[in-house]
């Protein structure tokens, strides 16, 4: 029960700071949500929980639908393989996980915004996005992550001996 007030307060979250920030980016609480499954569950799965979880997000905000789905699983894929390449989860590489999941996510939705619209007129704008949004999300990320973590290691969801 504790882990899905977690969830539904990350969405709470996203919908609250993306109305604040107006114009601003906002830190992406989605990506984040998908980031704390990083490590519990199988590849696959967290493949399908990323796309699910931007499914969800294409649905409650506005926009082509299938982009921010496309691009959290991408993001996922990313998230795991730079998570590989990691010694250890001390904050420094969570950080790294969580930029190039950033990048990944940024990289699909490049992709797939081209192919659909033809290339962005103003490349200045979507970099300051990006790399507001970037920050924003790593910031909060270190201190999202962990608290997940924390929350599913104490109600003991998605332990190794339940899968």
């Amino acid at each position: 029960m504790r882990l899905a007030i977690f969830y539904l307060t990350l969405f709470l979250l996203q919908a609250f700071t993306g109305a604040v920030a107006g114009d601003a980016p906002a830190p992406d609480f989605f990506l984040i949500a998908m980031l704390t499954l990083l490590g519990r569950i199988p590849l696959w799965q967290l493949l399908l929980a990323g796309y699910g979880v931007g499914l969800v997000q294409d649905l409650a905000g506005h926009g082509v639908l299938g982009v921010h789905a496309m691009g959290l699983a991408v993001a996922a894929y990313v998230a795991s393989i730079a998570r590989g390449q990691m010694s250890g989860q001390g904050p420094l590489e969570r950080l790294l996980v969580l930029l190039a999941a950033h990048a990944g996510k940024w990289a699909a939705f490049l992709l797939l915004i081209g192919w659909l619209a033809g290339p962005p007129p103003i490349w200045t704008d979507l970099g300051v996005t990006f790399l507001l949004e970037g920050l924003l999300t790593a910031a909060l990320g270190l201190l999202i992550v962990p608290w997940a973590h924390a929350l599913m290691d104490r109600g003991k969801v998605l332990a190794e001996d339940y899968l």
